[in-house]
């Protein structure tokens, strides 16, 4: 049995790092199924016996990925609301990095090469997002709640970002003549000042 990534020396995060990285790449150039562990070890130089130290089958590699794509999402917006924390700027700030992180081309890629992947990963991820988008847009809400004079429905707001996001990254940027941003915006602000039932 594999070690638990916290319980390993630097060497051997590096070394696991280094797999998961270039899973995700030729899971982008190939799709999943195009994806074996001997090509794996072909492009990180390292050996089988290391491998399977690290990893007992692809499937286990796989769930680092779409853990790693998940962690890396929430660093980035975490590094973004850091770099402007300002509580009255919070959801420009989210709606930004969303579109950006759109354009930074991951999911748009992995779309071409293997929808079913991302369809899986966005699946994977989703309860996670909405938690994530109910904890950071908390300033956000707190400003909507003090306009209406009622709470916000956090959680439905935050599912239905998350199903935006979602299906934006399945079919494309097919939202002509609004930018991205706009209609993010537009969505988050519309159901939150949805009135109350």
């Amino acid at each position: 049995m594999a070690k638990a990534p916290e319980e390993l020396g630097p060497r051997a995060r590096k070394t696991r790092k280094k797999i998961i990285d270039t899973a995700l790449a030729l899971i982008v150039e190939h799709g999943e199924k195009g994806v074996k562990m001997t090509d794996i070890c072909e492009r990180t130089g390292i050996s089988r016996t290391t491998m399977y130290r690290h990893f007992g089958h692809l499937d286990e590699i796989v769930e680092a990925v779409y853990l790693k794509v998940r962690a890396d999402f929430a660093k980035g917006l975490e590094d973004a609301i850091k770099a402007n924390p300002a509580k009255e700027d919070r959801l420009d700030v989210v709606v930004n990095y969303l579109a950006e992180f759109f354009r930074g081309g991951l999911t748009q890629k992995l779309n071409l090469t293997d929808p079913a992947f991302l369809r899986k990963l966005s699946l994977r991820n989703f309860d996670s997002r909405v938690k994530l988008y109910q904890k950071i847009l908390e300033p956000f809400f707190d400003e909507v709640d003090a306009a209406k004079g009622s709470k916000v429905d956090r959680a439905l707001v935050a599912y239905f970002i998350t199903h935006f996001y979602a299906s934006l990254s399945l079919y494309g940027e097919h939202s002509q003549p609004y930018p991205v941003e706009s209609l993010i915006r537009k969505l988050i602000r519309g159901i939150a000042y949805l009135p109350d039932e």
